[in-house]
């Protein structure tokens, strides 16, 4: 046995020296830089992901961590009362205690209040596939914490057992900011690429023969056989578009400027891509046409920011069938479900944050906000809020603002961001369960060693 424990030792050793314990500083600092380049280049996610949330990364940290406590040892750095390295040494195993506490048990997310309103939940920062499955006029909700990023690998898949049936997840694509692509395809059908005004620019529609789709306030029928009122009907015939329409409608040709009035008329016109048309109310443009078109979704931008919408490729199978659908979501906010029905259930899937309730309520009492003098530059801004805890009989008012952090029961609230309307607040909660103040004491430690051996001049071992 105890040649055994000799091998091992003499085996390990050597990971643990003091020169091996620079180079996995060294990498540790190198690695972080590539980090910085991937998380402009591809987005934060794709950083915690591919570096910060890795295996290997996790291990260098530890390998680190154990050098450090071996050579404590090894040096007789504490029999021989050299106070300020054991300080100096020690603080930084807490540092990395402490950031190990925050990432495997510590959350955070955020909450929205309006004036005069109450919340005791807020989305979470990661995201999540959350399921809803409705089987005999019995509801079962389930969610997965995931995390889809750039690079890295993004295949996901996962089955349940529900009564007799067997439901089967497999996450084949993810698109970071998607676009819809109008393709030519061998299996594909007529299709026209529309363009309106939206809230937000520029939004592009499809719409494929055979189908009728309402876009706004304007109902677009494609389909040679069924017309409908007030609808722009449109028809593909003897490889011409052709539409006809109840509404008066102008037509201004993009190239010239030509413009025309075409009349509600029960006669088809030629369609005209690229022109301009309105009913004085509703403008739309006919961008695009491919009469063996297949729409496709592709990545605009591999880089994820706080706003980007993302897409998934799921195929969702029940008892074998099988169905393929895109799900779209965005990082810290909850999406709209997709709905598939089979014929023994019916299942809902989503993607994006998860509501998280906290054990108090928070009321948002007043918003101040103040501008710098003749500008509309924001120079602070503060919540008032009462934050109230029955089970506790606990109820106190409380200001959060930039510097002024509300601590309570093990959560903590930062003030993050407004509404436009400046009637609402958006408050950061983080709950780490005490890795931030592990932390600070080992950077405190940190600074206290590096003071006494700088001002004692204690050499490092």
């Amino acid at each position: 046995m105890k040649n055994l424990l000799g091998k091992i030792r003499n085996t390990l050793s050597p990971f643990f020296i003091t020169k091996v314990a620079g180079i996995y500083l060294i990498l540790i600092a190198f690695v972080i830089g590539i980090a910085t380049f991937i998380e402009n280049d591809y987005g934060i996610d794709t950083a915690q992901k591919v570096i910060f949330r890795s295996w290997w990364f996790d291990l260098l940290l530890l390998l680190f961590g154990i050098t450090i406590i071996v050579n404590i040892f090894k040096f007789r750095i504490i029999q021989q009362k050299k106070w300020p390295l054991v300080i100096f040494h020690g603080a930084i195993i807490i540092i990395l205690i402490g950031s190990g506490v925050t990432r495997y048990f510590g959350f955070e997310g955020i909450m929205h209040i309006r004036e005069n309103d109450v919340s005791n939940s807020f989305l979470s920062s990661n995201s999540f596939l959350k399921f809803k499955v409705i089987q005999d006029d019995k509801t079962y909700d389930f969610d997965e914490p995931v995390l889809f990023t750039s690079l890295g690998n993004n295949n996901w898949q996962e089955s349940y057992q529900i009564g007799n049936d067997l439901i089967e997840i497999n996450v084949k694509e993810y698109v970071p900011n998607p676009k819809r692509i109008l393709n030519d395809d061998i299996d594909g059908r007529p299709t026209l690429q529309i363009v309106v005004d939206g809230a937000n620019g520029r939004q592009e529609y499809f719409i494929g023969k055979g189908e009728t789709k309402r876009i706004r306030n304007v109902t677009y029928n494609f389909k040679d056989t069924h017309q409908l009122p007030q609808a722009i009907n449109v028809i593909f015939r003897n490889d011409s578009l052709l539409f006809k329409s109840d509404r008066t409608l102008t037509q201004t040709v993009m190239a010239t400027q030509k413009k025309d009035t075409l009349y509600g008329s029960s006669n088809y016109k030629p369609l005209k891509l690229g022109s301009l048309y309105s009913d004085g109310v509703n403008n739309f443009v006919f961008s695009d046409f491919n009469k063996n078109g297949k729409v496709r979704i592709e990545s605009e931008d591999p880089k994820v920011k706080n706003e980007s919408l993302m897409a998934l490729l799921i195929d969702l199978s029940v008892n074998g069938k099988t169905r393929e659908t895109y799900v779209y979501g965005k990082k810290g906010l909850p999406s709209r479900p997709k709905v598939l029905n089979f014929d023994e259930l019916s299942v809902s899937v989503s993607y994006g944050a998860k509501e998280v309730v906290v054990p108090f309520l928070i009321k948002l009492n007043e918003f101040i906000l103040d501008k710098y003098p003749r500008t509309n530059s924001v120079s602070s801004y503060v919540s008032e809020v009462t934050l109230v805890d029955d089970k506790k009989e606990v109820k106190f008012d409380y200001r959060i603002f930039k510097n002024n952090i509300l601590d309570y029961d093990g959560y903590r609230f930062f003030q993050s961001s407004f509404d436009k309307d400046e009637n609402g607040t958006y408050l950061r909660v983080k709950r780490d369960f005490g890795g931030t103040w592990i932390s600070y004491l080992g950077y405190a430690l940190l600074t206290l060693g590096m003071l006494l051996i700088i001002f004692k001049k204690i050499p490092f071992p």
